[in-house]
């Protein structure tokens, strides 16, 4: 598979389709969100309650593990305006297991060298339909693999993108 560039992860997630997902009615009942959060206040309580979980697992079966350092990364003024929107963030980041349970990675990337790539096998994006205000949109969700194998997978950020299927 070719890599993508580093930087086109946001940019290629316009070329997705709901079907990419599976049959799309049942895809947009996936979508829906289980929790409500209305802030930063609500998100972290369920994402603190998603780090008690342990690994999580995307669709295609690979693993990744939400530790409490991320959590406070998720809610910070930084990634929320990676966002289209606030509400919208705060949303999926409170359903960010549900999301990573339906989410593909449908491209590789190269990895952004104006980052730390230090022990780093790849930085991995994942994406997921999403219903927010009664349309479906995608969220982002950036994992990182690390070369060493006994150090899991963490789940990193997300964004959500205002792309409607």
């Amino acid at each position: 598979m070719k890599r993508e560039p580093w930087d086109s992860s946001t940019e290629k997630a316009k070329s997705l389709k709901i079907n990419f997902f599976g049959n799309p009615d049942e895809v947009i009942k996936r979508a829906k969100p289980k929790r409500i959060a209305t802030g930063r206040r609500y998100a972290t309580i369920f994402l603190k309650e998603i780090v008690k979980k342990g690994l999580l697992s995307s669709k295609s079966g690979f693993k990744a593990k939400l530790s409490s350092k991320a959590v406070g990364k998720i809610v910070s003024n930084q990634a929320v305006n990676t966002s289209f929107n606030a509400e919208a963030h705060y949303l999926a980041a409170a359903n960010i297991d549900y999301l990573f349970e339906n989410s593909i990675e449908p491209w590789k990337y190269e990895l952004n060298p104006n980052k730390n790539n230090d022990g780093l096998k790849e930085r991995r994006y994942f994406y997921a339909p999403f219903e927010y205000k009664e349309n479906i949109v995608f969220v982002k969700i950036t994992v990182k693999e690390y070369l060493e194998k006994q150090l899991e997978n963490k789940l990193y950020s997300i964004e959500v993108i205002d792309i409607r299927a």
